[in-house]
């Protein structure tokens, strides 16, 4: 037994260094954090906070790995306020009960619009990858039926132009399609799309997508922010896939990534994806005097797509979007823990989700529309007036906000990310994050060392 015993423990020495001599070499390189510049960075959130602009915040900071591929260093995570401040209104005095709760660094947001690009996109990009969707394509392909736009003649019975909207139209926002549907306005018409009886509401939102909205433009010419778009695209993913969006982005992007908190909530499944104490942000309080915790606080994701929707509906925190911005820092690879012995010895193995072209392709202005200034389910808006603030090198810039008041921010050139979460609409729809979201956004940019 004794030798037995003595030649596992030499077996896991040798592979110990094995392990040591093979593993990634990191190539050092000088790269400085000035942490202190950041007490600016605290005093403005915490001034927003005594303002009433929002209860909470965090804030994370990561700075893209030396080797170009292992998880990018987090070099600020800071909480600021309250999860919550309130946990419903008395129905009878109108007054809210009041329920304060800390904010931590692990608290969970409804990322709200920032949906689009870590759920949705990042989806979509895996079934372009796959060969199953191509961004020239005329979303009719997917969509039998799906109306072009068709110019209005100037006489009766003249000629009628008509284009036909694509793939890409609907990532970068140009494809003439209004910006959001009113739940209530889309409730009254609902059984003019189908019979009640045979047809969920998802289902007639489709049908209403395919030949009952307007095409407001013609396909190209004006980039017009909707949430419709990216309803749309679920549509896609789920028809040329066979998985609902919320499965599907769970399995190839979720999962593959380790995010240990980032799901979305299927009103109607039984089962939810987190856990009853799960450190959940509360939304807005709502007609019935309660407050949302874990449903999606949009009202299209969450009256009519059950809250699974390619609009809204990813909850997460500042922690797992930190592995998203490392992926794409990293051009699409990134360093995971791995399984088994190897993992237990602080062993990675290598994930490359996408291909260098994919991440290029979808962070950048397609050739022809860049007076719009998007990119494939990312923005690039920077310098005056960029809701990410002036001082990121624009270029190399994606990013994305969300009505909840989150963001993130991911700069190639500069190899930085900025993860700024706010809970700006709780208890009540009223803050504002805007000017704290750039203000702080320039004040990371000013402790950044570029020698």
């Amino acid at each position: 037994m004794k030798r037995a015993a003595c030649l596992v423990f030499i077996l896991l020495i040798l592979f110990v260094f094995w392990f040591q001599i093979n593993k990634p070499q990191i190539e050092s390189k000088p790269f400085e954090f000035n942490v202190e510049r950041m007490a600016l960075a605290d005093s403005v959130i915490n001034q927003s906070i005594a303002d009433d602009d929002f209860p909470g915040a965090v804030l994370c900071v990561v700075k893209r790995a030396d080797d170009g591929e292992s998880m990018g260093e987090i070099v600020y995570l800071k909480a600021y306020g309250n999860r919550q401040v309130c946990s419903g209104r008395d129905t009878e005095s109108g007054e809210f009960v009041s329920d304060t709760i800390p904010m931590t660094t692990d608290a969970i947001f409804d990322l709200a619009s920032v949906s689009k690009c870590v759920g949705t996109t990042l989806s979509f990009m895996r079934v372009v990858e796959d060969g199953l969707v191509r961004l020239t394509d005329n979303v009719s392909r997917y969509l039998p039926g799906f109306k072009p736009w068709e110019s209005t003649p100037e006489k009766k019975g003249g000629p009628v132009e008509r284009s036909s909207i694509t793939v890409t139209n609907l990532l970068n926002h140009t494809s003439g399609l209004p910006s959001y549907v009113g739940v209530p306005d889309f409730l009254s018409r609902f059984e003019q799309y189908g019979d009640p009886m045979k047809l969920n509401l998802r289902d007639s939102l489709t049908a209403y997508f395919i030949d009952g909205l307007p095409r407001l433009n013609r396909p190209g010419e004006v980039m017009r922010y909707s949430c419709l778009n990216f309803i749309t695209l679920q549509t896609i993913i789920e028809r040329t896939t066979g998985m609902r969006l919320d499965h599907f982005a769970k399995q190839e992007v979720f999962d593959k990534l380790q995010l240990k908190n980032t799901w979305y909530n299927c009103i109607a499944d039984a089962e939810r994806p987190f856990a009853a104490d799960a450190k959940i942000v509360p939304t807005e309080i709502q007609a019935d005097g309660k407050v949302l915790v874990g449903e999606v606080h949009d009202p299209l994701a969450r009256v009519i797509n059950g809250g699974v929707s390619g609009n809204a509906g990813v909850f997460s925190t500042a922690e797992d979007l930190a592995v998203v911005a490392s992926l794409m820092l990293n051009d699409g690879v990134i360093r995971l823990p791995a399984d088994g012995i190897k993992g237990f010895f602080g062993g990675t193995e290598r994930v490359r989700l996408y291909s260098k072209n994919t991440v290029d392709t979808f962070t950048r202005i397609p050739a022809g529309y860049e007076e719009h200034g998007r990119a494939l389910g990312w923005d690039i808006g920077v310098g005056h007036g960029s809701y990410m603030g002036e001082l990121l090198t624009p270029g190399s810039l994606v990013n994305h906000s969300g009505y909840t008041g989150t963001s993130i921010a991911i700069n190639q050139q500069d190899g930085i990310a900025i993860i700024f979460l706010t809970n700006r609409v709780h208890p009540y729809d009223d803050g504002g994050v805007a000017r704290a979201r750039a203000t702080v956004s320039n004040i990371v940019v000013s402790a950044m060392d570029h020698q």
